[in-house]
């Protein structure tokens, strides 16, 4: 009886019943290579992420220093339009410039716009500028003086 109900854990051999060995080692490993298939799959899973965010995080610091250099360009751009503008500026004012600075046209407007008139040869009178040139220099070293006076004072 006791033979019938544990049939299953015993292997008889004619007589003789030997008890079989469960195979819990066999069902242990199955579930650990399960476990360690699902640990490497995870692990393969979370490289590719890995791999995934750096790539990502690297196209985005490429775009952005693209960014960065075609706002650099535009401002460039910018400032060579300024600089374009500014010269034609200059150069207008160059001409205008030009015109004002004609001997005719100053004569012109001496006459038109002050009244003024060409000096016959009798009104016209020479001065010495020696004379002039002298008292200045005697008023910078009068000034001179005084800074040196100045300077011992203080």
């Amino acid at each position: 009886m006791v033979m019938a109900r544990k049939k299953g854990n015993y292997v008889t051999s004619g007589n003789v019943a030997y008890k079989v060995q469960v195979n819990e080692k066999r069902e242990v490993k199955k579930v650990q290579k399960t476990k360690q298939k699902q640990n490497r799959n995870i692990k393969a899973k979370v490289k590719v992420l890995q791999f995934i965010g750096m790539l990502f995080l690297f196209s985005v610091l490429t775009l952005s220093r693209f960014v960065v250099i075609y706002n650099m360009n535009s401002q460039l751009r910018d400032l060579k339009k300024q600089i374009v503008q500014i010269q034609k500026e200059n150069e207008n004012l160059q001409v205008e410039l030009a015109k004002i600075n004609n001997i005719k046209n100053i004569e012109n407007v001496a006459v038109t716009k002050y009244n003024m008139i060409n000096p016959k040869a009798e009104e016209v009178r020479f001065v010495d500028v020696k004379m002039l040139a002298s008292t200045e220099e005697k008023k910078v070293t009068a000034y001179e003086i005084f800074q040196k006076i100045v300077g011992f004072i203080y």
